[in-house]
């Protein structure tokens, strides 16, 4: 899969890790890629409606939510 075939499907963002995240993917670049977070465990720091940029500098992983 592309990574372009992400766009506008909700994915989980780090998974496997502590506090969970849940985001639609709303673009991608050579640097990295903007979420608009749909779900967050209450000590994430993202909320609910946040829009973010991750870059894949920052070891950036997600996989596609079933």
């Amino acid at each position: 899969m592309m990574l372009k075939d992400f766009i506008g499907k909700e994915v989980q963002i780090y998974p496997g890790d502590t506090h969970s995240k849940f985001g639609i993917v709303t673009d991608i670049t050579d640097q990295g890629v903007v979420f608009k977070i749909t779900e967050a465990s209450e000590k994430s720091d993202y909320k609910k409606g946040d829009i973010v940029f991750i870059a894949f500098s920052n070891k950036l992983n997600f996989k596609l939510r079933k």
